[in-house]
Protein backbone atom coordinates (compact mmCIF):
# COMPACT_ATOMS: atom_id res chain seq x y z
CA UNK A 1 0.00 0.00 0.00
CA UNK A 2 1.27 3.76 -1.10
CA UNK A 3 0.07 6.67 0.03
CA UNK A 4 1.33 10.27 0.47
CA UNK A 5 -0.37 13.55 2.96
CA UNK A 6 -1.80 16.58 1.19
CA UNK A 7 -0.04 19.76 2.29
CA UNK A 8 -3.00 20.67 4.59
CA UNK A 9 -2.59 17.48 6.13
CA UNK A 10 0.71 17.87 8.10
CA UNK A 11 -0.22 20.81 9.84
CA UNK A 12 -1.05 20.75 13.67
CA UNK A 13 -4.31 22.06 15.09
CA UNK A 14 -6.74 21.05 18.00
CA UNK A 15 -7.94 17.90 16.94
CA UNK A 16 -10.99 15.90 18.99
CA UNK A 17 -12.20 12.53 18.86
CA UNK A 18 -15.48 11.03 20.11
CA UNK A 19 -14.65 7.79 21.60
CA UNK A 20 -16.22 5.05 23.56
CA UNK A 21 -14.28 2.84 26.08
CA UNK A 22 -14.29 -1.18 25.37
CA UNK A 23 -16.20 -3.30 27.35
CA UNK A 24 -12.68 -5.80 28.01
CA UNK A 25 -10.72 -3.08 29.31
CA UNK A 26 -10.80 -2.77 33.19
CA UNK A 27 -7.86 -0.12 33.62
CA UNK A 28 -8.32 3.03 35.20
CA UNK A 29 -7.25 5.83 32.13
CA UNK A 30 -6.51 9.32 33.62
CA UNK A 31 -6.55 12.27 31.41
CA UNK A 32 -3.31 13.34 30.01
CA UNK A 33 -2.01 10.13 30.02
CA UNK A 34 0.07 8.91 26.62
CA UNK A 35 -2.22 6.79 24.60
CA UNK A 36 -1.72 5.92 20.52
CA UNK A 37 -4.29 7.00 18.40
CA UNK A 38 -5.00 4.80 15.11
CA UNK A 39 -6.19 7.10 12.42
CA UNK A 40 -6.56 4.95 9.01
CA UNK A 41 -3.23 4.63 7.96
CA UNK A 42 -1.60 7.01 11.03
CA UNK A 43 -0.57 6.32 14.30
CA UNK A 44 -0.12 8.94 16.49
CA UNK A 45 1.22 9.34 20.11
CA UNK A 46 -0.91 11.37 22.40
CA UNK A 47 -1.78 12.60 25.52
CA UNK A 48 -5.35 13.35 25.50
CA UNK A 49 -7.68 15.55 27.40
CA UNK A 50 -11.04 14.00 28.31
CA UNK A 51 -13.97 15.83 28.46
CA UNK A 52 -17.78 15.32 28.16
CA UNK A 53 -20.19 17.30 26.22
CA UNK A 54 -22.24 19.66 28.35
CA UNK A 55 -25.36 18.94 25.53
CA UNK A 56 -25.30 15.99 22.94
CA UNK A 57 -27.87 17.17 21.23
CA UNK A 58 -26.59 21.08 20.15
CA UNK A 59 -23.61 21.92 18.65
CA UNK A 60 -21.73 23.85 21.40
CA UNK A 61 -18.24 24.77 21.43
CA UNK A 62 -18.00 24.21 25.64
CA UNK A 63 -16.96 20.66 26.94
CA UNK A 64 -16.85 19.93 31.19
CA UNK A 65 -13.11 18.60 31.93
CA UNK A 66 -13.46 14.84 33.37
CA UNK A 67 -10.06 13.28 35.18
CA UNK A 68 -10.34 10.04 33.99
CA UNK A 69 -12.03 7.87 30.95
CA UNK A 70 -15.83 6.38 31.80
CA UNK A 71 -16.89 3.23 30.74
CA UNK A 72 -20.90 4.24 30.45
CA UNK A 73 -20.67 7.05 28.22
CA UNK A 74 -19.21 8.73 25.00
CA UNK A 75 -16.12 10.84 25.86
CA UNK A 76 -14.48 13.75 23.68
CA UNK A 77 -10.32 13.60 23.45
CA UNK A 78 -8.90 16.42 22.60
CA UNK A 79 -5.05 16.55 21.69
CA UNK A 80 -2.78 18.51 18.88
CA UNK A 81 -1.71 16.09 16.68
CA UNK A 82 -1.92 16.43 12.96
CA UNK A 83 -4.46 17.26 10.96
CA UNK A 84 -7.45 13.88 10.35
CA UNK A 85 -10.08 14.28 8.24
CA UNK A 86 -13.64 13.85 10.10
CA UNK A 87 -14.89 10.44 8.77
CA UNK A 88 -12.11 8.80 10.22
CA UNK A 89 -12.51 5.94 12.60
CA UNK A 90 -10.32 5.69 15.15
CA UNK A 91 -8.81 2.89 17.75
CA UNK A 92 -7.19 4.04 21.03
CA UNK A 93 -4.36 1.80 22.30
CA UNK A 94 -2.15 2.26 26.00
CA UNK A 95 1.25 0.62 26.61
CA UNK A 96 0.85 -2.87 29.24
CA UNK A 97 3.70 -3.48 30.60
CA UNK A 98 4.35 -7.12 31.82
CA UNK A 99 2.35 -8.86 28.93
CA UNK A 100 2.80 -10.47 25.97
CA UNK A 101 1.51 -7.85 23.62
CA UNK A 102 2.81 -4.72 24.19
CA UNK A 103 -0.19 -2.91 23.46
CA UNK A 104 -4.04 -2.80 24.48
CA UNK A 105 -7.15 -1.81 22.76
CA UNK A 106 -8.75 0.92 25.22
CA UNK A 107 -11.33 2.69 23.07
CA UNK A 108 -12.79 3.23 19.46
CA UNK A 109 -14.98 6.36 17.87
CA UNK A 110 -15.03 8.63 15.20
CA UNK A 111 -12.89 11.53 14.46
CA UNK A 112 -14.35 15.36 15.06
CA UNK A 113 -13.55 18.09 12.99
CA UNK A 114 -11.23 20.21 14.34
CA UNK A 115 -11.99 23.22 16.14
CA UNK A 116 -8.86 25.24 18.16
CA UNK A 117 -11.57 27.23 19.80
CA UNK A 118 -13.77 24.58 21.18
CA UNK A 119 -13.56 25.37 25.16
CA UNK A 120 -12.34 22.76 28.30
CA UNK A 121 -14.51 23.66 31.15
CA UNK A 122 -12.99 23.24 34.55
CA UNK A 123 -14.17 23.70 37.73
CA UNK A 124 -11.95 25.20 40.70
CA UNK A 125 -12.46 25.34 44.44
CA UNK A 126 -10.48 27.85 46.03
CA UNK A 127 -10.65 28.66 49.88
CA UNK A 128 -9.57 31.19 52.20
CA UNK A 129 -10.72 32.99 55.32
CA UNK A 130 -13.15 35.85 54.76
CA UNK A 131 -11.54 39.30 55.68
CA UNK A 132 -13.92 41.60 55.47
CA UNK A 133 -17.89 41.79 53.80
CA UNK A 134 -19.52 44.99 52.74
CA UNK A 135 -22.81 44.70 50.75
CA UNK A 136 -21.97 42.54 47.47
CA UNK A 137 -18.37 42.50 48.23
CA UNK A 138 -15.77 40.56 50.41
CA UNK A 139 -12.09 40.35 50.94
CA UNK A 140 -10.67 37.04 51.46
CA UNK A 141 -7.42 36.34 53.04
CA UNK A 142 -4.90 33.23 52.87
CA UNK A 143 -6.52 32.29 49.26
CA UNK A 144 -3.18 32.74 47.61
CA UNK A 145 0.81 32.21 48.54
CA UNK A 146 2.28 32.40 45.14
CA UNK A 147 2.47 35.41 42.55
CA UNK A 148 1.90 33.38 39.82
CA UNK A 149 -1.41 32.32 41.30
CA UNK A 150 -2.34 35.99 41.37
CA UNK A 151 -1.40 36.90 38.52
CA UNK A 152 -3.02 34.06 36.71
CA UNK A 153 -6.49 34.96 38.86
CA UNK A 154 -6.96 38.46 38.95
CA UNK A 155 -8.71 39.20 35.63
CA UNK A 156 -11.45 36.31 36.61
CA UNK A 157 -14.20 37.72 38.51
CA UNK A 158 -14.32 35.63 41.85
CA UNK A 159 -17.67 34.73 43.98
CA UNK A 160 -18.53 33.24 47.21
CA UNK A 161 -21.02 30.19 47.82
CA UNK A 162 -23.53 33.05 48.97
CA UNK A 163 -22.87 35.18 45.68
CA UNK A 164 -20.61 37.78 46.96
CA UNK A 165 -18.48 39.41 44.75
CA UNK A 166 -14.03 39.05 45.75
CA UNK A 167 -12.28 42.57 45.87
CA UNK A 168 -9.39 42.40 43.20
CA UNK A 169 -7.44 44.11 45.39
CA UNK A 170 -4.49 41.99 44.89
CA UNK A 171 -0.86 43.13 46.58
CA UNK A 172 1.76 43.52 43.92
CA UNK A 173 4.57 41.74 43.99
Amino acid sequence: MLSTLFPHECKITAMHFKIRRTLENKEIVPSKATMEFSCGFRRLVVRPTFSMELNSCSKTDKVRYMRFLRKDMNVIATAYCPFVCQPCKIITFTKVPGSPVNMDVVASGIALPPDPLKVILKRIVLTGYPLRCHKKKATIRYMFFDPKDIKYFKPVELYTQNGLRVSNHFPKF
